[in-house]
């Protein structure tokens, strides 16, 4: 790897140790993201968003969030950006909450989550049942491709990098104000894209085992966490269903762990949020993935099954289940 200017880093395949690479993670982009919008009733009110929920009201009858809570998050999203307060309409005395430019950059991640539910999800009856893409008047499924080449990309059709990023102090990312909910300390959660990636640690673990991190010691030097919190996590990703552990066989004391296919499929949903968290960034990502079909360093877009082309937040239709009600 070579350093050209301050903050400026080329990606190189990862050959060095593990502190090296989890630097690496936790300068990424996807780290930024993960700070910024990882909690759980944040990214349930960004999907009651792009469902076209925008008064109050409506937004605490779909994530069923108490008022106060609810406010809280209503005001932060506002101050990150992602959300703005106007009147309805001109004569109008009630006010609506609407997404942003910034909060539409979010759609691919969306629909990376709506797939992942759909295929992996235990709880598909509190989301839309299909989408249509209005501009080809087809059913889809959101498809995420490389820009370079179109062809899909996933887990298994590429290959990590990482870069050496030396932050000033003041540069680093900084966590926002942490909420604690519910769905993140169940002991039996249900399974569904919000128990998976509304937790920053979740997250990051799911991402390092995507790096090749394979063991406890690994993780723990990587994401500079306590035990006790790693424990907690990989067991909660264990009960989803989303990593296998085993004892080392060379070692008994140890543990391997590595993401099930249901934990892969993740890819998605984190490389979009990857792209996402780098958005006005002067720097490039610390980590990457070249796409091993065109050697490209992979740069994903959702698009449509059908006609493949880009989906856009307004081309996109949902039909929702029966039991469900219009928000």
């Amino acid at each position: 790897m070579s350093v050209t200017k301050k903050n400026q880093a080329v990606p190189t395949p990862i050959k060095s140790d593990t502190d090296y690479l989890g630097q690496a993670l936790r300068t990424s982009h996807l780290a930024r993201a993960v700070d910024l919008i990882t909690d759980p009733w944040c990214n349930m009110i960004l999907r009651a968003a792009f469902m076209g929920t925008r008064r109050f009201e409506a937004f605490q009858q779909r994530v069923s969030a108490p008022r106060q809570t609810l406010s809280l998050r209503l005001a932060y999203l506002i101050q990150i950006g992602m959300l703005t307060k106007q009147h309805a309409g001109t004569d109008s005395a009630r006010q609506e909450y609407r997404l942003t430019p910034l909060g539409k950059s979010l759609h691919a991640n969306v629909l990376a989550s709506w797939s992942w539910e759909r295929r992996w999800g235990t709880t598909r009856d509190q989301i839309p049942t299909r989408l249509v893409h209005t501009t080809c008047q087809h059913a889809f499924q959101p498809v995420l491709v490389c820009e370079h080449c179109e062809q899909p990309l996933t887990l298994h059709r590429v290959e990590p990098m990482h870069a050496r990023l030396d932050l000033d102090q003041r540069e680093r990312t900084i966590r926002n104000r942490r909420w604690r909910s519910p769905a993140t300390e169940s002991e039996s959660p249900d399974r569904d894209i919000l128990a998976v990636i509304d937790d920053r640690w979740s997250v990051l673990i799911v991402a390092a085992l995507m790096l090749g991190a394979s063991r406890y010691e690994q993780l723990i030097v990587m994401l500079q966490i306590s035990s006790a919190v790693l424990a907690r996590r990989l067991q909660r990703l264990y009960t989803l269903g989303l990593l296998v552990g085993w004892q080392d066989p060379t070692d008994a004391r140890r543990s391997v762990y590595r993401l099930d296919k249901s934990g892969q499929d993740l890819f998605a949903n984190l490389l979009t949020l990857s792209q996402w968290g780098g958005q006005d960034q002067d720097r490039p990502d610390t980590i990457g993935w070249i796409h091993t079909h065109c050697g490209t360093l992979a740069r994903g877009r959702m698009s449509c099954s059908h006609c493949k082309a880009p989906l856009l937040p307004s081309d996109v239709a949902r039909t929702w289940p029966r039991t469900d009600s219009a928000a």
